[in-house]
C-alpha cells in the first residue's frame, strides 16, 4: 500500500512537470480571453493558471485511485503476492542484564496466516515474576516447545556468573525432564549446580527439618497434603484432628535429644500407643532435671547424720552454713525420719522452665485431649493419618527422606549410575541435602526425579512436601535481604511439568500454591508450570471457584490445542470479546390469486413478487471462539501475555521446539514437515 501511494504520487508529480516544460501556460497577448480575464479579474486568472498545470497531477491521481482500489477488491483476492518476511535475530541473549523469555514467532495476531513481517514475541522480566501457565492437551507440544525451550533460556542466562546465575525447583511425573535439564546445565558449564533427589539418589532429605518452621504450620501442612491426596471429607474436625496429632508428636520428638524428628518417627508414635507413652515418660524426666525442688539443711545436721545421708549428691550452697540436694521423695522420707528440719526452694533456668511447660502442654494434650476421645473415634483419626505416614516406613523411603540425625552414621544406600548405556545399583554413603534457602542463594537447581508410574502416591507427596518447603524458604528471602541490602537476590525459578500432579490450593490452606504465588513476585521467584486442561487441575483441587484462585495468579497463560470442551471455554473467556458488525440478509416472495396446477397439483402462483434486504448489526463475539482452541496445529498456540506492567490483548504466537533451529521460521519448518 505504501509503495502505490508513492508511485501515484510521483506520478502526479511527473505530469505536472511534463505539462509546465512542454505546454506553458498561455502569456499575455497570446490568448485575447485569457488576456481580459487577467485584467477585469486578476484571482480568477491565477486560479485557472493553477489548474491548468495541477490538472494533469489531479488526474492522474484520480487514475490511480481507481485503478489501486479496482486491484484491491476484484484482482488482488485472485491473483494475491506474498512475499515471505525474514525472521527478526533472536532478541536475547544470555548476556543481558535482567533474564527476559522469548514465547515464539508472531504473525497475524488472530488468523493462521504467515506475515510477511514476523516479529517476536517477548516477556520482560518483571512479567516473569508474576507466572507463567502453559496448558495444552497430550502430543501438542506443551514440553517440547515449552518447558524445555524456557528452562533453557532461563537456566542459562548469566550461566557464567556465579553470583547472578538462577537458581531452580523442577518437578515431574514422567522421568525424563530432569535428564534434559541436568543436559541443559551441562551444555552451558554449570553440571556443578544439578542436585537430583529420588529413590535412585544418594541425597538425603527430611521433609521436617525446618526449625525455622514452628510444629503447627509443620503439621497443618501434613494434614492439607493428606487431604489433597485421598480427598477432603466434608468435617473440618478431622483435618484438625490430623493436624494436632501431628503437631504433638512433632513438638514431643523436638524436646528430645538431637531435636531430630521425621515423618517416620511420626508414623511410629502414631500406631504404637507405648511408643508415644514412653517418649513422653523421656520428656518428662529431662524436665525434671533441669527443674527440680532442692532440699537445704545446716551443714552441722549433714556432719551429725553423714552416713545416713551419704547416698545422695550434696552440694555447698550460697550462704553460710548450708548444703543442698535435689529433693525426692526417698530423701524426704529419711530426713523425716532423722528429724532433720530443712528448707526447700525451686532450682530452674529460664531455659528449663521454658522446657518444662513445653512438655507440661504435651502431656496436657496427651492426658487431657487425645486419651480422653473415645478409643473408636482414636482409631479412626489413626487409620486416617497412617494410610499416608506409612509410605514413610519403607525402609527404601525411610533411607532417603526419613535420615538418622545429622550427628548419627548413616547406612549405605543402592544409587542408580549409568554407565556404559547401563543402569545398575551401586551401593553409596548418602549425603545430606544442605538446607533450601542455601541451595536457592547458591544457585543451585534441586530436580525431583520420581517417574509417578513406580509409586504415585509417593511421587505426589514427595513432590508437594518439597515444593512447600521451597516456596516456604523463598518467602523467607525479603527478610533476609533487610538484614543484608547489599547482596544480591538472584532469580529462582519454578518448573513443573504436569502441573495438575503437585497443585495444592483451597481457601483454608495456608500453603497453597495461590497463596505462595501471589506473595513470590517480591521474593523473584519465576513460576512457570504446565498442565493437560484447566479441567485437570479442576479435579485435584478442592471443589468451587479454587482453581479460579490459582490460575488468577499466574498472568502469562498460554493455551495450545485443548481437547477439553470446558477448558477450551474458559479459555475463550479468558481472552475477552469484541464488537463485530455482522450483515443478516432476508428474502421475501408474495403471490397474487393462489392457483393449483391441473396437471401436477402443486400448489402454485399467479402474479408475484420477490424482494431482498439486507441489514446490519453490532454484537459482542470473542475473540477466539472455543472451537478455534480446538483447531490449533501442534506448536501453536494463543497467549495472553503479561508484560509486568499491563495484560497485552490475545493473539496467536508459534512456539520454538529446542530440536529446531531458532533462525529458521514457523512456516518454513512446517512446509519442511518438521514440525
Amino acid at each position: 500500500m505504501r509503495n502505490s501511494t508513492l508511485a501515484i504520487i510521483g506520478a502526479a508529480v511527473g505530469a505536472a512537470g511534463a505539462r509546465m516544460l512542454e505546454a506553458p501556460f498561455p502569456g499575455l497577448g497570446d490568448n485575447a480571453h485569457l488576456d481580459l480575464i487577467a485584467e477585469n479579474d486578476p484571482g480568477l486568472w491565477a486560479v485557472i493558471r493553477a489548474w491548468y498545470y495541477a490538472a494533469p497531477a489531479v488526474a492522474v491521481v484520480l487514475a490511480g485511485i481507481m485503478c489501486v482500489s479496482a486491484w484491491n477488491v476484484w484482482f488482488q483476492p485472485r491473483f494475491r503476492i506474498f512475499r515471505r518476511g525474514k525472521l527478526p535475530a533472536w532478541p536475547v541473549s544470555s548476556e543481558d542484564d535482567a533474564p527476559s523469555l522469548v514465547i515464539g514467532e508472531l504473525h497475524h495476531p488472530t488468523v493462521p496466516r504467515e506475515s510477511g513481517r514476523p516479529s517476536w514475541l517477548v516477556i520482560p522480566e518483571k512479567g516473569l515474576y508474576t507466572g507463567v501457565l502453559v496448558v495444552g492437551a497430550v502430543g501438542t507440544g506443551k514440553t517440547t516447545a515449552c518447558m524445555y525451550p524456557f528452562a533453557e533460556q532461563l537456566l542459562t542466562w548469566r550461566a557464567d556468573d556465579p553470583d547472578r546465575r538462577a537458581g531452580a525447583l523442577v518437578l515431574e511425573v514422567k522421568g525424563d525432564f530432569c535428564h534434559q535439564v541436568r543436559d541443559i546445565l551441562g551444555d552451558a558449564g554449570r553440571e556443578d549446580d544439578y542436585i537430583e533427589i529420588g529413590l535412585g539418589s544418594s541425597w538425603q532429605w527430611n521433609p521436617l527439618d525446618d526449625p525455622l518452621q514452628d510444629s503447627y504450620s509443620m503439621a497443618y501442612g501434613v494434614a492439607s497434603l493428606i487431604n489433597q491426596l485421598f480427598g477432603k471429607s466434608g468435617k473440618s474436625s478431622w483435618q484438625q484432628a490430623y493436624t494436632n496429632l501431628v503437631r504433638w508428636i512433632v513438638e514431643l520428638h523436638r524436646l528430645l535429644p538431637g531435636n531430630w524428628v521425621t515423618l517416620r518417627d511420626v508414623y511410629r508414635c502414631t500406631v504404637d500407643a507405648e511408643l508415644f507413652a514412653q517418649k513422653i515418660a523421656e520428656a518428662r524426666k529431662i524436665a525434671d532435671r533441669l527443674c527440680y525442688v532442692r532440699a537445704v539443711i545446716s551443714r552441722g545436721d549433714m556432719i551429725v547424720h553423714a552416713k545416713a545421708l551419704r547416698e545422695w549428691a550434696w552440694e555447698r550452697v550460697p550462704g553460710a552454713g548450708h548444703v543442698g540436694c535435689r529433693l525426692d521423695p526417698e530423701l524426704g522420707a529419711r530426713l523425716d525420719e532423722l528429724g532433720v528440719a530443712y528448707e526447700t526452694e525451686a532450682v530452674d533456668s529460664s531455659a528449663g522452665r521454658d522446657f518444662a511447660e513445653r512438655v507440661e502442654a504435651v502431656e496436657q494434650w496427651y492426658r487431657h485431649d487425645w486419651m480422653a476421645l473415645d478409643a473408636k473415634l482414636r482409631t479412626s483419626i489413626v487409620e486416617g493419618i497412617s494410610d499416608f505416614l506409612s509410605l514413610f516406613d519403607q525402609p527404601e523411603v525411610a533411607s532417603l527422606f526419613c535420615p538418622p540425625a545429622p550427628d548419627a552414621e548413616s547406612a549405605p544406600v543402592a544409587v542408580l549410575v549409568r554407565r556404559h548405556g547401563h543402569v545398575r545399583p551401586v551401593l553409596e554413603l548418602p549425603r545430606r541435602l544442605p538446607p533450601l534457602a542455601d541451595l536457592i542463594e547458591n544457585g543451585k537447581v534441586l530436580a525431583l526425579n520420581m517417574p509417578a508410574g513406580a509409586d504415585p502416591a509417593l511421587a505426589r507427596a514427595i513432590g508437594v512436601l518439597l515444593k512447600n518447603a521451597w516456596m516456604q524458604a523463598l518467602l523467607r528471602r525479603p527478610a533476609e535481604a533487610a538484614r543484608h541490602p547489599d547482596r544480591y537476590m538472584r532469580p529462582a525459578v519454578f518448573i513443573c511439568d504436569e502441573y495438575q500432579a503437585f497443585a495444592t490450593v483451597g481457601q483454608d490452606d495456608p500453603s497453597g500454591d495461590g497463596k505462595a504465588f501471589a506473595l513470590t513476585r517480591k521474593c523473584r521467584c519465576i513460576p512457570i508450570v504446565a498442565t493437560q486442561s484447566i479441567s485437570s487441575l479442576r479435579s485435584v483441587l478442592p471443589s468451587g471457584e479454587a482453581w479460579r484462585t490459582l490460575v488468577q495468579t499466574l498472568r502469562t497463560r498460554i493455551f495450545l490445542s485443548l481437547s477439553d470442551e470446558a477448558s477450551a471455554r474458559i479459555a475463550s473467556e479468558m481472552c475477552g470479546s469484541v464488537m463485530k458488525t455482522r450483515a443478516s440478509h432476508t428474502f421475501t416472495e408474495t403471490a397474487g390469486t393462489p392457483e393449483f396446477s391441473l396437471l401436477s397439483g402443486r400448489a402454485g402462483g399467479g402474479r408475484g413478487t420477490t424482494g431482498a434486504g439486507k441489514s446490519f448489526r453490532q454484537a459482542r463475539e470473542p475473540v477466539f471462539t472455543p472451537r478455534q482452541f480446538s483447531l490449533l496445529a501442534n506448536c501453536q498456540a494463543i497467549c495472553l501475555p503479561y508484560d509486568g506492567a499491563k495484560s497485552l490483548p490475545a493473539r496467536r504466537v508459534y512456539l520454538k521446539p529446542h530440536y529446531l533451529p531458532r533462525e529458521t521460521g514457523y512456516w518454513r519448518l512446517r512446509e519442511e514437515g518438521r514440525i
